[in-house]
């Protein structure tokens, strides 16, 4: 009867642990995508949106991320939004919300909920853009920091009007602490997801078609 109880309680204090990691936007059940399915693109991968998610920002001003000029690397990203997985509809006035850390792992603010809890010089590397006519973004920004148990990635929140899709890509560079298929969430995506940088150009750019 005692081990009956113990593991019982075991059991309830696992449930705990898990709900509050999930209530505090930690870790959800990550798919392992196999390996057939972390070599193909279709539609884009549903993913948490984590715990730093501030709804109500502002649109871009010319498409700049990084309004406060914070220092770090500069990026540009660019690419489309499509309806299906064959990437032949383009969206147009599809919404894109953005939001990353800063280069030292840090997010402005350190927090989430409605943009009116805080004052204007709280929010950094966080706004929206829309997509053109042609259903193509693009965008400026720093290279974000990693933090504990994650490896640099962008938050994304697109809206066509009819569907909501909730992303990350992944801007993993040799060195860094943790790596593309070391990072929780990033088991869950396809390897396109993996940003690739043309590290030539100034701004360093990469792009990546959204397919809703």
């Amino acid at each position: 009867m005692k081990n009956f109880l113990l593991g019982a309680i075991a059991v309830v204090a696992i449930a705990a642990a898990v709900t509050f990691a999930r209530s505090m936007g930690g870790p959800p059940d990550v798919k392992i995508l196999s390996a057939a399915e972390k070599a193909a693109c279709g539609l884009s991968v549903e993913v948490t949106e984590g715990p730093y998610y501030v709804s109500g920002t502002a649109a871009l001003k010319d498409g700049n991320l990084n309004a406060s000029n914070l220092a770090g690397t500069p990026i540009t990203i660019s690419g489309h939004v499509y309806s299906g997985a064959d990437g032949t509809t383009p969206v147009a006035n599809a919404k894109i919300e953005i939001w990353h850390a800063d280069p030292t792992g840090n997010y402005h603010p350190n927090s989430n909920g409605d943009v009116a809890k805080y004052k204007a010089q709280d929010i950094a590397l966080r706004g929206y853009i829309s997509t053109d006519a042609q259903g193509a973004y693009s965008f400026n920004t720093v290279y974000p920091g990693e933090y504990t148990s994650r490896t640099r990635h962008i938050h994304f929140k697109i809206s066509n009007g009819v569907n909501i899709l909730t992303t990350q890509l992944i801007l993993a560079v040799p060195g860094d602490r943790v790596g593309f298929d070391e990072d929780t969430i990033a088991k869950g995506l396809p390897t396109c997801a993996l940003l690739k940088f043309d590290v030539s150009a100034k701004p360093e750019t990469a792009s990546f078609d959204f397919r809703l």
